[in-house]
């Protein structure tokens, strides 16, 4: 079952019917469906509406279980931004196929745009601001959730192709991309609300884009 405002629970991972103690698997499974409840509960309630009390509840866990993985209620929150980012990504790693880098990166944007403009990643979004805000987690909000996350697949991308003397640049020029294909259309669908959110003027606008940055970056042409 979902987490809702309406306090329903999910259902637990089943467990092994011979008993004893969890295989990895199985264990994993436990891990994703806490976290996947907790970053629900922290999305529907905020930061500061979340308990640890309801987070269990909701999870069909004991609050000890979760104080004894995560530590704190921080702890958690980092922990289910983490698990979100990382969610959201795989997705998008998973499609990526071999063409030109400029197409590669094309698919990245794309699809990373459409799910940067869905109500759960907004909101996961907030919780993110939230954590990095506040520096939780020591270094790995800044390499493991958040738009870091996407630019680091985007200079991968750039790596593997020749880019010759602009490879010293790949990191700028992969947050620059980032920006100019995520950030901006994202802020003008979300905030101006003055760039469509479908799919003809999404493609569109990253076309259009792609074609001006490409003639400072001939890599990127068509």
């Amino acid at each position: 079952m979902k987490v809702s405002s309406s306090g329903k629970t999910r259902r637990l991972p089943p467990r092994d019917p011979k008993g004893g103690r969890p295989t990895r698997e199985m264990a994993e499974r436990l891990a994703a469906h806490i976290l996947e409840t907790a970053l629900d509960q922290f999305i529907v309630h905020g930061v500061d509406g979340a308990n640890m009390d309801d987070i269990a509840a909701a999870a069909n866990v004991s609050k000890r279980t979760l104080y004894a993985r995560y530590g704190s209620k921080n702890g958690l929150l980092v922990a289910a931004a983490e698990y979100g980012t990382a969610k959201h990504l795989r997705s998008v790693v998973a499609g990526i196929q071999t063409g030109s880098i400029r197409d590669r990166i094309l698919w990245v944007a794309r699809r990373i745009l459409d799910i940067a403009v869905s109500p759960k990643v907004v909101g996961l979004e907030t919780l993110i601001n939230w954590v990095v805000s506040r520096k939780l987690g020591g270094t790995g909000p800044d390499r493991a959730i958040g738009s870091n996350a996407s630019i680091n697949l985007i200079q991968c991308l750039l790596e593997e192709a020749d880019l010759a003397d602009e490879k010293e640049d790949a990191p700028f020029l992969a947050a620059f991309l980032y920006d100019a294909l995520v950030t901006v259309p994202r802020t003008r669908i979300l905030v101006r609300r003055d760039l469509e959110n479908a799919p003809k003027a999404k493609s569109a606008y990253l076309e259009q884009t792609m074609d001006l940055i490409a003639r400072a970056v001939p890599l990127l042409s068509r």
